[in-house]
């Protein structure tokens, strides 16, 4: 049974599929094939939905969700040459495995002859839980996800999302192999090996790719806040995801996706209100990258600052900062005590980094310093909106 749901938003229709199988799988790496066990019998998925009314917007649509998307196909673990698996990377919750999907075989007919064998398979991202308290983050990951993927514009801004492994609480979403750590990496080792003072000022990956990448990132941090009411929690280079498109010689030739959504919160609906905690939002952080309000003795001892808009406008100005300069700590001579002192000053996040020795590429009044000042401002409600961000970058 196929449950479709069609709803207006600004024109465009949203509609969401269920399927009526699932995989009795599951994720104990490093066993694989994670597939549907022998005479496992067929079971339907609840409706990821409360009620169908046709009449609901694309809001009460993503309110309205309750359950995750669920992955039908099985699902198999690459292996390298060692027959180990492969893994894309893995963080304080999970890990990320390669993997492909096998398309699961349709029932036999007996009035049709038998069909050909179904040989086609993808390439996947699987994103299993590396202890047992994460299965409960990325349940909430997944429902965020799901929502997202409900959410007009989410194939621009969010890396997909194809569903949760019921069994072992596994996402399964698109392999996007390229992070925006690795990029910055790449860019500023060739800067190295080819060192030049005409572009000793300018960006590790140049002026014009920067800017682009710049105003791409604020876009999509934009259609995250405002268009669906998410704040991400934990923006950082490393949970940045790049798709490589079409783009002119000077442009930045990827499209930037986020991913990683297990510090995820909703924004509320009414200002009044406050957002619901999610307990895993300040479980695991990069200081460099974390508001300096979410940085606190008191807020790291109590566990009950949370993250907002604001403190999404800073992290994101600390990436694009990182990217300028090619450094991925921001403070790379300090030790991991110092960074954190640092961090915790982060409005002078700008004045940090001109003391490290990438620090000329981001001077005093420069394109980079004018693009991230206004969001790294120590009081939160002082930081520029990213509608307003998204009109500086596009200037």
């Amino acid at each position: 049974m196929r449950l479709s749901l069609s709803t207006t938003h600004g024109g465009q229709g949203v509609t969401l599929q269920t399927p009526t199988q699932t995989s009795a799988s599951s994720l104990t790496p490093p066993v694989t094939p994670i597939g549907k066990e022998a005479g496992d019998p067929e079971r339907s998925i609840p409706s990821p939905l409360e009620e169908t009314n046709s009449e609901q917007t694309a809001a009460q649509v993503k309110r309205n969700v309750i359950t995750p998307l669920r992955f039908s196909d099985d699902v198999e673990i690459c292996r390298d040459s060692a027959d180990r698996p492969i893994e894309f990377g893995r963080g304080a919750w999970s890990i990320v495995y390669k993997a492909r999907s096998i398309p699961s075989a349709p029932a036999a007919n007996l009035h049709t002859p038998p069909s050909s064998p179904i040989t086609t398979s993808r390439i996947l991202a699987v994103k299993a839980p590396l202890r047992r308290d994460a299965r409960k983050v990325l349940q909430a990951e997944a429902l965020t996800l799901t929502r997202l993927n409900l959410t007009p514009g989410y194939e621009q801004h969010v890396v997909p999302f194809h569903g949760l492994l019921s069994d072992s609480d596994a996402l399964v979403m698109s392999a996007v192999p390229l992070a925006l750590s690795t990029y910055i990496e790449d860019q500023a080792d060739l800067r190295k090996k080819q060192p030049s003072t005409a572009t000793m000022y300018d960006p590790v990956q140049g002026p014009d790719s920067w800017r682009d990448m710049a105003r791409k990132l604020i876009s999509g941090l934009a259609w995250l806040h405002d268009t669906a009411g998410i704040i991400h929690g934990d923006i950082k280079p490393h949970n940045v995801l790049l798709r490589s498109i079409a783009a002119d010689e000077s442009a930045f030739p990827h499209e930037p996706l986020l991913a990683d959504f297990s510090s995820a919160i909703a924004i509320p609906s009414d200002s009044a209100q406050t957002p619901d905690p999610n307990h895993a939002a300040m479980s695991a952080f990069t200081p460099p990258f974390t508001a300096p309000e979410l940085l606190t003795l008191a807020s790291l001892k109590s566990g009950d600052v949370l993250s907002t808009p604001a403190s999404d406008v800073f992290s994101l100005a600390a990436t694009l900062i990182a990217a300028a300069t090619g450094d991925l700590l921001l403070y790379p001579s300090a030790n991991k005590m110092q960074r954190l002192a640092m961090a915790r000053d982060g409005h002078r996040i700008l004045d940090f980094t001109r003391s490290g020795s990438n620090g000329c590429r981001v001077p005093c009044r420069g394109f980079v310093e004018k693009l991230t000042q206004p969001a790294v401002a120590k009081d939160p409600t002082q930081r520029i909106p990213t509608q307003n961000w998204l009109v500086l970058a596009s200037s």
